[in-house]
């Protein structure tokens, strides 16, 4: 009986790369560096007849002749090869291989997978790829992958195109968040998207997770596993690629499989209750919310904001969704509140452009604020008399005193700065459309 990949990855501690490379630019080279670089702290053996050593690595002409057998084998060399390291990977009982090498089915070569294939099927080895970006694990430090190194953080990543989750794990650091593990699934010759769910619904270290999905080997344990995910309280976020006719056309000759009817694929996401997104970056920023606020339901918001135009735009897009947004008695505010004598203060509230953040923040320490609304929308444009240190100084040293859950969201010069600081204590967006969809998300579900 083969081991599940949740047992592979539990246990891995010596790692071999064959095709390991001293030269600048080859896959060999980067993926070594890159498991070197991150910190890895088991054995590190390469693998290339050329060399005795690579990169301070002793490299040994084959994988039976290293000294210790590895659990984790990173596959770099070209097809014919690679196949043949496959097979020995699984004479000598390597319980993992991840194979970078591409040149199969996504391009044709449908009898050089079918031969990997059979090598998966007639072995107890689990295999990752091919046509792999490679995998990370950041509680072990181990990167194996060509893509950028990530930060640490509880983001899962489960991709069928590595160069995607690369840009995932990049633009999460903007928002001061990072990744439990990365796995870059290529053709799926083995392990697939459900195996990948069920990882990281046993994995402590996720609570939330990012699927790029082009197509579904295996439909009714997705769901499935799917579905348990969201209901163990982990968020999971979909990107689907492959929605029109060509785009569909597209992921036959990127990983060689077929994708489903889009309709339909929308249909079975719902049933899971996890969230589809319609592109990366609001992939990031609800998934932030979804993780960082998962266990409330926002139905009644209150938007305090310096731009009176923001402030009514991002209320717009919160109406269109079914947010309230209510109006409160201006006597439970501070006596600075602009509320024109008025019984209550508008929502949006407009404190006006010559406004400073503290008093922005002043309102939402009022202790009455918990009895009105489940959540406040922190609406800012940074002006030239508060430099974004100022901002984010502010917002981080008074979080603690705000009475409700936050979000905030900043627009304009100095924002992209005041983002990455401020989503330190406090989840970010960089737009209302994102945020309505978050909110949208958090009221559907758990509900």
């Amino acid at each position: 009986m083969k081991p599940t990949l949740t047992n592979v990855l539990s246990d891995v501690k010596h790692i071999a790369v064959v095709g390991a490379s001293p030269v600048e630019g080859k896959v060999g080279n980067v993926l070594l560096k890159n498991v070197l670089m991150n910190g890895f702290k088991g054995l590190v053996y390469a693998v290339n007849p050329k060399y005795s050593e690579v990169l301070g690595v002793p490299s040994y002409k084959s994988l039976s002749d290293l000294p210790l057998k590895p659990d984790l084998v990173v596959i770099a060399v070209p097809t014919e090869q690679a196949i043949k390291t496959l097979e020995e990977a699984s004479t000598i009982g390597v319980k993992l291989a991840v194979v970078i090498t591409s040149g199969f089915s996504e391009v044709g070569n449908e009898e050089a997978q079918q031969r990997l294939a059979d090598v998966v099927r007639s072995s107890s080895i689990r295999v990752i790829g091919p046509n792999s970006a490679g995998i990370s694990l950041t509680k072990l430090n181990l990167h194996a992958s060509i893509e950028v190194s990530p930060s640490k953080g509880k983001v899962g990543l489960a991709v069928q195109s590595g160069a995607v989750g690369g840009v995932i794990i990049s633009e999460l650091r903007r928002y001061s968040s990072g990744i439990s593990f990365f796995i870059s699934l290529g053709n799926m010759v083995d392990v697939e998207l459900s195996e990948v769910f069920e990882y990281a619904l046993e994995d402590s270290e996720t609570e939330a997770v990012i699927a790029y999905v082009e197509w579904v080997k295996n439909g009714r344990r997705f769901l499935d596993l799917g579905s348990k995910l969201v209901r163990s309280g982990k968020p999971l976020v979909i990107l689907k690629g492959g929605r029109g006719v060509r785009s569909s056309e597209a992921v036959k000759s990127h990983t060689g499989g077929l994708t489903t009817n889009y309709e339909v694929f929308k249909v079975a996401v719902k049933s899971m209750k996890a969230y589809l997104a319609d592109d990366i970056y609001d992939a990031i920023e609800v998934c932030e919310i979804l993780r960082r606020l998962r266990s409330l339901k926002p139905r009644r918001v209150f938007i305090v904001t310096n731009s009176g135009g923001l402030g009514v735009l991002t209320a717009s897009s919160l109406e269109e969704v079914g947010i309230e947004l209510p109006l409160l008695p201006s006597g439970d505010f501070p006596k600075g509140v602009r509320s024109g004598g008025k019984a209550y203060i508008a929502n949006p509230l407009d404190l006006g452009g010559d406004s400073t953040i503290d008093e922005v923040i002043d309102v939402l320490t009022a202790d009455s604020l918990s009895k009105y609304v489940d959540l406040a929308v922190l609406v800012y444009v940074p002006t030239a008399a508060e430099k974004p240190e100022k901002l984010s100084s502010a917002l981080i040293k008074r979080f603690n005193e705000i009475k409700v859950p936050t979000v905030s969201y900043f627009a304009g010069e100095g924002s992209f700065e005041v983002t990455k600081e401020v989503s330190k204590v406090m989840p970010v967006v960089t737009s209302s459309v994102n945020l309505a969809k978050a909110l949208s998300a958090l009221n559907s579900m758990w509900g």
